[in-house]
């Protein structure tokens, strides 16, 4: 790719072509009325009509080169925007990132970074174009006639004025375009992806009525900025056609009364006309470039707004296997009502080579502590701490290979099973890959599959069961060989047999790791050493399966409703 300063340079060359030879356009109509018109000269006709033909050619050479360079500084300009704010945004937290609708973040990256490509090149490259040509044009006017070129520029602050008064009008809408654009695109993007939740309850209707209304405040929106923009030329129109009614009364005064030749009066009308184009331009650039501003306005909130996820520190951790240590951990969300934790004073040390199973009911917190394993918050106050070292004091790789997630709606990548697989580690071998999918039980899978490993999977591997892509997440977790695996509900589409499988494999091959399953289902407390139970955030069981089921009638009240299928997630 070029350099941005040198796509410019290339740029302001081809402005001051542009520029040089519109003014030579219009100056060479003096020539054809005088010399060929008036004088009769047909040679001088062949003359003057090779240089029109050189002036238009080199003037549509450096229009098309200026074209060009300009769309390629304005993508170049947006795509590094997009890029900042695709970067910013993945550095905020889980919890600012789940708030709003995915295709609200996609949009704005889409179009805040665009606006700001266009705010360069409107500014930088349309702006400077029309300026320097219309400068030409004022020139070659002067050169014919100083005193109506005088006359003329009295119509620029009234252009000015229109402007002004049509700006102000343009940023009270554009902001509410933009925000009206985001929610449109996240109501087309939740339908689809909801799509066989619309389907299967008859929704199409409702979903039809949320698009139609978000389509209606975007259309009325945009509507309105167009009338405005488009009101800018027809009345710039209007008042250039008053002036040039009053130039051909002067104009008539002064070739027959002053001895002016009707060259210099040719010249000096298309000049003026020529130039009242760069003068619209201009004017309808400045209002373009209010909504443009407005709207990285945005973007620069987003951009100098600091980074909300936890900030990393610089330790790694010890070598070896290490307990996992929760130190009065508490834990509240920004959102909560004053006094109101999702944790509380969790105090529980996981052991290397244990597999402990988190249950409660909904809202008990699970989730929450799972998030803080993860590391996608900081605890509001406490410690944790893996082989003795808090979660905070270290890096981001260090703390990202520590811990593996597998969920139970497995997110994969648009790409081949092997590419999501390697995602756990990019630079295995085929014997760590190859294991990986054993213990998976993923191998079957890919014997049905004519590509076996290079199948694409679809978005979100949508060309695959919810067992299969959990048994894919899970070959993906394994593969990175972390010191923590959290589990949630990660085995809830496997078949029985194939979930025994993997859990035996579990206990047989993790005998150093801290493995975490966060479940409601009683069939997975079967294979594990200990329960943690929460409840309104606080630990209120803690040890093996029969202790708790003898001694704690939360546990048991809890598993008694499960039995009979009727606890909540």
């Amino acid at each position: 790719m070029v350099p941005r300063w040198k796509l410019y340079l290339l740029s302001i060359f081809c402005m001051i072509g542009v520029s040089a030879f519109t003014g030579a356009l219009a100056y060479s109509t003096k020539l054809i009325v005088n010399e060929v018109f008036v004088d009769g000269d047909t040679k001088a006709a062949f003359y003057v009509a090779g240089l029109v033909v050189l002036i238009s050619f080199f003037k549509s050479l450096f229009e098309y080169g200026n074209g060009v360079l300009s769309v390629t500084f304005q993508r170049v300009i947006a795509a590094g925007y997009q890029r900042m704010l695709f970067q910013k945004l993945m550095e905020k937290d889980v919890w600012y990132l789940t708030r709003q609708h995915s295709a609200t973040f996609m949009g704005r990256v889409q179009q805040l970074g665009a606006a700001c490509g266009d705010v360069v090149v409107n500014v930088s490259n349309k702006l400077l174009t029309e300026t320097l040509t219309l400068l030409a044009l004022v020139g070659v006017m002067v050169m014919q006639d100083p005193l109506m070129s005088l006359i003329s520029c009295i119509v620029f602050p009234l252009i000015f004025w229109i402007v002004g008064t049509l700006s102000k009008r343009i940023r009270s809408v554009a902001a509410e375009e933009t925000e009206l654009t985001g929610a449109y695109m996240g109501v087309g993007t939740e339908a689809f992806q909801g799509v066989r939740t619309v389907k299967s309850y008859g929704l199409e209707d409702k979903t039809y009525a949320k698009f139609d209304e978000a389509i209606d405040k975007l259309e009325t929106r945009i509507l309105g900025i167009a009338k405005i923009t488009a009101a800018t030329v027809p009345l710039l129109q209007f008042i250039g056609g008053l002036v040039l009614g009053g130039f051909v009364v002067y104009a008539a005064w002064q070739t027959l009364s002053m001895g002016k030749t009707p060259g210099e009066f040719t010249a000096f009308i298309t000049a003026f006309l020529l130039a009242y184009q760069p003068a619209e331009r201009i004017s309808k650039v400045l209002v373009q470039i209010q909504k443009s501003v407005v709207q990285a306005g945005y973007m620069y909130e987003i951009i100098e707004t600091p980074p909300t996820r936890p900030a990393a520190g610089d330790k790694t951790f010890p070598e070896g296997p290490g307990a996992l240590e929760f130190d009065a951990v508490s834990f509240a969300y920004e959102t909560a009502e004053d006094g109101v934790k999702a944790l509380s004073e969790v105090n529980i040390t996981l052991n290397p080579g244990e597999k402990i199973a988190l249950v409660g009911r909904s809202g008990a917190g699970k989730s929450t502590l799972v998030d803080l394993v993860m590391r996608f918050y900081d605890p509001t106050s406490g410690h944790i701490r893996l082989a003795g070292t808090d979660l905070r004091e270290v890096t981001d790789e260090a703390m990202r290979n520590a811990v593996a997630l597998i969920s139970q709606d497995v997110f994969l990548f648009e790409g081949t099973l092997r590419e999501n697989i390697l995602d756990g580690k990019p630079d295995a071998i085929d014997e760590e890959l190859a294991r990986a999918i054993e213990f998976a039980a993923l191998q079957p899978v890919l014997d049905m599959l004519p590509d076996g490993l290079e199948t694409n999977v679809g978005p979100n591997g949508s060309g695959l069961s919810g067992g299969q892509k959990q048994r894919v997440g899970i070959a993906r977790a394994v593969l990175k060989d972390a010191r923590v695996f959290v589990f949630d509900e990660a085995t809830s589409a496997l078949d029985v047999e194939n979930e025994r499988r993997i859990m035996e494999r579990l206990s047989a091959g993790f005998a150093d790791k801290i493995v975490l399953f966060a479940t409601h289902r009683p069939a997975t407390l079967a294979y594990v050493d200990k329960i943690l139970m929460l409840d309104h955030g606080k630990v209120v069981a803690f040890g093996p399966q029969q202790q708790l089921e003898a001694e704690n009638e939360s546990y048991q009240n809890l598993f008694a409703a499960a039995m009979d299928d009727t606890a909540e997630a």
